[in-house]
């Protein structure tokens, strides 16, 4: 992973102008790939009819599992985000901030993360992430009125394991697949540390 202070510095640079609109993703022409300088690989563009198949057939495949393994899926990812981020940025404030804007480039949605307290260097309450025009709610309309974001869910108590150490739960309290004009997600620290 780059350092999260160049790329904001060369993300200012008004003499490129591909990077001043997007500094973590790109087009290299030379291998003809996105390239994701953020976690220096390779990246892609999906749709959402890409993404709902992908869902609609591991939860038709998986049944009644299916929401425990989107959300053990988003878990595995986003521990590993959280932990490059923790490398990259001491100040897990910036570091937060930081994945709120890559989350908004990637076209995952506009991430707002209520103020983090902490006591050694861990969560001491519950933090709250709310996630306007998520990506992955747009792409359902749940009809039975409960949360669908599993793998977000998942995704979000990763960051805060890797960024905060120990183990975290995240559950989703309302959902714009059920009506809501915002995903929240409210991320706690489990008693088992």
């Amino acid at each position: 992973m780059r350092d999260l202070h160049e790329i904001k510095i060369n993300s200012n640079n008004p003499s490129n102008d591909a990077a001043a609109l997007n500094p973590y993703f790109h087009f290299d022409p030379q291998s003809k790939q996105i390239k994701d300088s953020v976690f220096n690989c390779r990246g892609i563009i999906i749709n959402e009819r890409f993404w709902n198949r992908i869902r609609d057939e591991l939860m038709d495949l998986t049944k009644e599992a299916g929401p425990v393994i989107m959300y053990q899926l988003g878990l595995s990812f986003g521990l590993e985000v959280g932990a490059q981020g923790k490398d990259a940025v001491t100040d897990s404030a910036a570091a937060v901030n930081f994945l709120e804007y890559y989350g908004l480039l990637a076209g995952w949605g506009r991430f707002e993360t209520s103020k983090l307290r902490l006591i050694g260097g861990r969560l001491s309450e519950p933090i709250n992430v709310k996630v306007f025009d998520n990506f992955f709610a747009h792409t359902f309309q749940s009809t039975s009125g409960n949360p669908t974001c599993f793998f977000v869910s998942g995704l979000l108590a990763g960051i805060a394991d890797g960024l905060f150490g120990g183990h975290h739960n995240c559950l989703e309290a309302q959902c714009i697949s059920a009506g809501a004009k915002c995903c929240q997600f409210v991320i706690a620290r489990t008693s088992a540390y």
